[in-house]
């Protein structure tokens, strides 16, 4: 621990420090104060506080970090009070050098910093797998011929017009929503993932795009443009830091919130799209258009605990440009203090020390880490084998990294004597054992949720009693029909010329029957009778094959073929199912269940099971029973994803859709009342409620256990 009774150490400055000479400072004319740093050579600025600007200039007039410090403390009384101290002034020197804004620096004592060592470095290098950016292009030309033209485009007034769309767009939603969200059913088939990943990239473009343009109107440039992926995901960026010379700071917050404007009336016109869709795949569309353009606009650019749209603006407003920096630091000290038991000096915090800024900082850090961890744990179980080498990576970025620059701070400490080790291993192995009984003894209510359909049961099969063609089509999908009624008419051309054959062959027999008993002639008369007897036979068996050509139903009940009025002129194999007919007092939910989900209950025909349909209460139940082998064969046509269900499916080599991969059909009784309620070929959600696991379990199988694999599994 910290020893109270010595002077604490001075934190070392450098020996001197050079600025570069094409360095330019523009004061600011806000509350903050401060001023903007530009670097010409780069097309870079900075935004620097009061604290910093007096430091840079007594660096400007030639003094060394040293004397620029001293007379930081000689200003001090003539100026507010400040916690700006002598380790802000040993960063923001680091910073300088960082950036490149120096000319040369000799550190502390005339000695070369010490390197990083090699643990670390390659610990850095793996982190930069999460957070990389690619310049591509400097779009200051073509902003500056194309901004003028249509510079009422990036306007307020236009803005603010785009807000009235998305308004309009809520309100036509009204007693609509549930509609709205049964459009998200499929949403992570790989169809529509693809659709996303265009429709993500394109809204980000756009974004960028607006942020640009109402910089360059307000006479900003803008020196780069490029890719940058950020926890995996890609996005695009602008430099707009020239917009932080703005005088008016109401110009520099349009230019900050210009991007999110634009996507907000995206997502407007994208409920206007729903609403004048008449197909199911436009209203998909637009559904995922807005569902990008204005929650994730919300969560991720306007939320301040992210360095993007809404953080700038929130420094902005409130005038501390280093918001996130004094967060870090505050959220470090609470950590040192309170978690590792050490006794940190109090960092330093802007003027009046607000207390909010302290939230801040503690809200980011544990936004931070459940951000990160529920990334790497959705890409480890997205997928698959890859993913897992992501989440492997993700640790070592995350958290061995972190680990390994605070394992080299406690051994720093240690060395000065600052530090008790004992007393650091026992409140780190208690830290641990909570968390370990938190992860592994309580227990976590895990439920998956996967798709349903109503069918009849059992559904009584119409199938086609011959090989024919399907002349005609007499009734529709949903149709009541009674038990004889016909349903449809097949034609077998060369059955009817066959019974055509048989009734003239059973003419001329006949007449050689006649004539056999008029002339007298026993014997031929007997021969012509056994001939007749089996020629009727026959051609009574056809006429029997010609009569099924008119397909009827076999029962009283509902018409369950969706296909039915496709089929007119196909030709259809005997056996080929028409459709159904099935009673409406009798249904039942067929569930399709992944191979992961079926291995979630040791004896899946008793799992629980709560049932979500659209526009309906949910209510509990359990599976009457669950089939023993996996299947890609489709359960119902209702639940892939070409008709509007969430089942990913691929052409085979018979030109039939199959699953992606092998699912186990389980089956949920309903009750007659339930039975009335639904209709069959109705989609539906069962919930699974697997059995109580740990959540560290939990985490340890989505790892380990891509998929369960069963012993055996059927495409047939």
């Amino acid at each position: 621990m910290t020893n109270h009774g010595e002077a604490p150490a001075k934190t070392p400055l450098p020996e001197s420090l050079r600025l570069r000479n094409d360095l330019v400072l523009h004061p600011r004319s806000d509350d903050a104060g401060g001023c903007v740093l530009e670097d010409p050579h780069n097309h870079r600025f900075y935004r620097l506080g009061p604290d910093e600007q007096a430091f840079l200039a007594a660096l400007t007039g030639g003094a060394t970090p040293e004397a620029a410090w001293n007379a930081r403390k000689r200003d001090a009384a003539d100026r507010p009070a400040s916690d700006w101290s002598r380790e802000s002034a040993a960063t923001f020197c680091q910073w300088l050098i960082k950036n490149e804004l120096t000319g040369t620096a000799v550190a502390p004592g005339g000695a070369a910093a010490a390197p990083t060592p090699l643990p670390g470095r390659c610990l850095s290098l793996l982190g930069r797998c999460y957070f990389w950016k690619a310049s591509l292009l400097d779009p200051d030309r073509i902003l500056t011929a194309w901004v003028p033209r249509c510079r009422w485009l990036f306007s307020w007034q236009t803005q603010l017009c785009g807000l009235a769309v998305l308004v309009f767009g809520l309100l036509l939603m009204t007693g609509q929503w549930s509609d709205f969200f049964a459009s998200y059913e499929n949403l992570l088939t790989p169809w529509r993932g693809l659709w996303l990943a265009v429709a993500w990239v394109s809204l980000k473009i756009v974004h960028e795009s607006a942020h640009a343009g109402t910089c360059k109107s307000y006479g900003g440039t803008v020196r780069d443009a490029g890719l940058a992926i950020i926890l995996m995901m890609p996005i695009a960026y602008v430099d707009v830091s020239s917009a932080w010379r703005f005088r008016s700071r109401w110009q520099r917050l349009h230019v900050t919130l210009a991007g999110v404007a634009v996507e907000l009336a995206v997502a407007g016109l994208a409920l206007l799209a729903w609403n004048l869709a008449d197909s199911l795949p436009l209203q998909q569309a637009a559904a995922d258009l807005f569902l990008l353009a204005s929650i994730s606009s919300i969560l991720f650019n306007l939320n301040p605990l992210l360095k993007f749209d809404g953080y700038f603006a929130l420094a902005d407003i409130t005038g501390i440009d280093n918001l996130y920096g004094y967060g870090q630091s505050y959220a470090r000290f609470w950590g040192s203090r309170y978690v590792l038991g050490l006794d940190p000096r109090q960092p330093a915090m802007p003027a009046g020390d607000p207390p909010w800024v302290k939230v801040y900082g503690l809200a980011a850090a544990v936004y931070r880490v459940f951000t990160v961890s529920g990334m790497t744990l959705a890409a480890a179980a997205i997928f698959h084998g890859a993913g897992i080498l992501i989440a492997a990576a993700g640790a070592i970025s995350f958290a061995l990294l972190p680990l390994w620059r605070l394992s080299q701070h406690l051994r720093q400490l240690h060395s000065e004597g600052k530090l008790f080790a004992t007393r650091l291993a026992i409140r780190l192995g208690g830290l641990v054992s909570i968390a370990m009984l938190l992860l592994f003894v309580v227990p976590a209510d895990l439920r998956q949720t996967t798709p349903a359909v109503v069918q009849y049961d059992p559904p009584a099969i119409v199938r086609a009693p011959l090989d024919a063609f399907v002349d005609s089509v007499h009734v529709r999908d949903g149709d009541r029909v009674v038990a004889g009624q016909p349903i449809a008419t097949l034609r077998n051309d060369e059955l009817q010329q066959r019974l055509g054959m048989l009734n003239k062959e059973l003419l001329q027999l006949e007449q050689e029957l006649r004539g056999a008993r008029w002339n007298g002639d026993l014997s031929q008369s007997a021969d012509a009778q056994s001939r007749l007897i089996g020629l009727r036979q026959q051609r009574q068996q056809k006429q029997t094959e010609v009569d099924s050509l008119i397909v009827r139903a076999p029962s009283d009940g509902r018409i369950v073929a969706r296909q039915l009025e496709l089929l007119q002129g196909c030709y259809v194999r005997q056996g080929d199912e028409l459709g159904a007919v099935g009673f409406e007092q009798r249904k039942r939910l067929k569930v399709s269940l992944s191979q992961r989900e079926a291995n979630f209950s040791d004896d899946g025909s008793q799992m629980p099971v709560t049932v979500i349909v659209h526009r309906q209460p949910a209510w509990q139940a359990h599976l009457a029973h669950a089939e023993s082998r996996a299947s890609q064969v489709v359960p119902d046509d209702a639940l892939i994803a070409p008709y509007g269900g969430s089942l990913a499916v691929i052409k085979s080599e018979e030109d039939r859709f199959e699953l992606c991969e092998p699912r186990i059909n389980a089956y949920v009784s309903l009750t007659e009342t339930q039975s009335l309620r639904l209709r069959c070929g109705q989609r539906a959600f069962v919930r699974l409620q697997c059995q109580r696991r740990s959540l560290g379990r939990w985490i340890w199988e989505s790892l380990t256990q891509g998929h369960w694999t069963p012993a055996t599994a059927s495409r047939n």
